[in-house]
């Protein structure tokens, strides 16, 4: 294997490290060192949050962010993170690599006072990988008006045969990993053609090759994650009812932001089919309601971790079928509603608690309605210009 990044020879940079045992597939190595791991800091009087496993707040001045043996530290100054750092050392062997600058594909960089969030080398790495396939360059993730269907894939052996020569499922995985990460704009796209990923078809690898060729025109796209002032919470969620032409599933999405800054946003087929517009709307406001509750219930434990009962998050919720609302906020049931599963009537409960308010957006304003349909270029503009301020 490639020598690991921060364990480089300096005098062998080219060598490659000769394994005793194969570090990938045993079910139990990632478990066993996070129970070590966790057990250490436990014991340094480290305090793991309940609703995230790899969050620690040390002293009320140090969060550590723990990805199997990576470690980020975010202190109120060097002297706390330093403190840290050596208290660590006297347990585990490490090696200290500065400021974070690169983590699991994610780049992370300082410019006039604002930390963003990028994947430039990424992108370039995929955009050389693929270049033999002269991917066009492309203004949209995918044309508006594009329909795609299971009836464009290979039917003939022939057809299966020579499809097999493009790498459909290699590409499509690393644009997945972009799209979940830094890049919310292509999210519908990749959603959409990873339906077609077991038997996919000219066609299909041709937009494929398309999206790619708009990530390259883009690439310069970062994400601000400094723009936080007001600590707003909301939540834009969205549906295409029946989008999907060979079984009529709807898609539902999401996007949640904190004041401007987006933090987690999902495009996906719906797990039920829906008979009515403002069911589709109803399921992706639940789903999305379950992702900010989680949020919701990190945040308020780290204001009572770091003892600031002073910040006040404000949550909200917006949808633009009043009908979804309506219905959300009533507990009457009639013969067009009454078969919706028990489960998404989660949203109402949530509702009546008062954890969030729901509340109306027109379709224009709707920042989630690039989640679940092909836009035009106007619109892609306007969300481009609001999730990552400059276009």
């Amino acid at each position: 294997m490639c020598q690991p990044q921060g364990f480089v020879n300096e005098n062998k940079p080219d060598h490659v490290c000769l394994l005793k045992k194969a570090i990938y597939g045993l079910k139990q190595s990632g478990r066993e060192w996070f129970q070590e791991m966790n057990t250490t800091l436990d014991r340094l009087k480290f305090r793991k949050l309940k609703w995230v496993n790899c969050v620690y707040f040390y002293q009320n001045n140090i969060v550590l962010l723990l990805y199997v043996d990576d470690i980020i530290l975010i202190g109120k100054s060097n002297d706390y993170v330093n403190k840290v750092i050596e208290l660590l050392k006297c347990h585990f062997d490490l090696r200290i690599l500065g400021k974070t600058q690169k983590l699991l594909g994610v780049e992370f960089q300082e410019l006039d006072g604002n930390l963003f969030m990028h994947q430039n080398d990424y992108i370039n790495k995929i955009c050389e990988l693929y270049k033999e396939f002269n991917f066009p360059v492309s203004s949209l993730p995918i044309a508006k008006g594009t329909v795609l269907s299971k009836l464009q894939c290979p039917s003939t052996s022939v057809e299966i045969t020579e499809m097999k020569n493009y790498p459909y499922r290699s590409l499509l995985g690393s644009l997945s990993y972009i799209a979940s990460r830094t890049r919310p704009d292509i999210s519908y796209a990749v959603n959409i053609l990873s339906q077609f990923q077991e038997n996919p078809g000219i066609i299909h690898w041709n937009i494929l090759l398309k999206l790619l060729g708009y990530l390259s025109t883009t690439r310069g796209l970062q994400l601000n994650l400094s723009r936080v002032s007001d600590l707003n919470m909301e939540c834009y969620s969205d549906a295409d009812f029946a989008a999907n032409r060979d079984d009529r599933v709807s898609i539902g999405g999401f996007i949640i932001l904190l004041d401007e800054v987006p933090i987690s946003w999902r495009t996906s087929k719906q797990k039920c089919i829906s008979l009515s517009t403002m069911e589709a709307e109803y399921v992706s406001l639940t789903d999305a309601s379950k992702e900010l509750l989680w949020i919701q219930r990190i945040l308020e434990e780290c204001k009572k971790v770091l003892d600031q009962s002073l910040f006040t998050f404000k949550y909200a919720v917006y949808c633009d079928n009043q009908a979804a609302i309506n219905f959300s906020n009533s507990c009457i049931e009639n013969m067009r509603t009454k078969h919706i599963d028990i489960k998404y009537h989660f949203l109402r409960d949530l509702i009546f608690k008062e954890y969030f308010e729901l509340k109306y957006i027109c379709t224009k304003k709707n920042v989630a309605d690039i989640f679940t349909k092909a836009q035009t270029k106007f619109k892609l503009k306007s969300f481009l210009d609001k999730i990552f301020g400059v276009y």
